[in-house]
């Protein structure tokens, strides 16, 4: 073969090659392949890209353990029970109390003596009440029981409040439903403190103008 031929052979090849290697960079444009880790295959991390990769690894791990003691610390709170500590029920009612409008102070039960009495107006029945008792919340929300000498029972709910001016007001709904049937007409109740370590309640029936003084004193033991 002449060297003219070889030449030419020669040329053909190494055209061939760059026509190969000009197809294959298009086809990875035209895919957009990224190719910019070659770049950084002899690459190795430097002390400060591991000293970052620790700290990344400890700010999570602190991360984790907060949320952890938070997560505890709300499960604490939601099942803790804060309670008040609720009056005494035992100890009196003063009349710097009563003055100052100080409703829980009320809380407990207390007796109306042993001496009211009702009439019924049909009949003229006379019932005896030897028990009369009333319960009372911290808000002053009660309840009050009536048993009679002839063993009818009368409960029913009742309101108390302090006028301000050491008065204790007692509200009834309505009348006093008895298990007998009747009732006993509503009262309107205003007590004021006496000497002692109690106070004195006026009743007044506005239906029957029927009234009554009792004494209101606690009782020693929650009915």
């Amino acid at each position: 073969m002449s060297n003219l031929v070889r030449v030419f052979a020669i040329a053909g090849a190494v055209a061939l090659l760059l026509v190969s290697a000009a197809a294959a960079l298009a086809a990875l444009r035209a895919c957009a392949v990224n190719v910019s880790w070659l770049a950084h295959l002899g690459d190795c991390p430097t002390d400060a890209d591991l000293a970052r990769q620790d700290d990344l690894h400890r700010l999570t791990a602190e991360r984790a353990t907060l949320l952890q003691q938070i997560s505890r610390t709300e499960h604490a709170l939601a099942t803790r029970q804060c309670a008040a500590a609720l009056p005494d029920p035992a100890a009196p009612l003063p009349d710097r109390a009563l003055r100052a409008e100080d409703l829980p102070s009320l809380y407990g039960c207390w007796s109306l003596g042993s001496g009211y009495q009702t009439r019924d107006v049909d009949t003229g029945k006379v019932v005896s009440y030897p028990d009369w008792h009333m319960c009372f919340d911290t808000r002053g929300a009660g309840r009050q029981v009536m048993r009679g000498d002839d063993g009818s029972v009368c409960k029913g709910p009742l309101k108390a409040r302090l006028d301000g001016d050491g008065r204790l007001i007692l509200g009834e709904a309505g009348n006093l439903a008895c298990d007998d049937g009747g009732y006993i007409h509503r009262r309107d109740i205003a007590c004021v403190a006496n000497a002692g370590s109690g106070l004195t309640c006026e009743t007044l029936q506005p239906e029957t103008e029927g009234r009554a003084i009792m004494p209101f004193t606690r009782l020693e033991t929650t009915q």
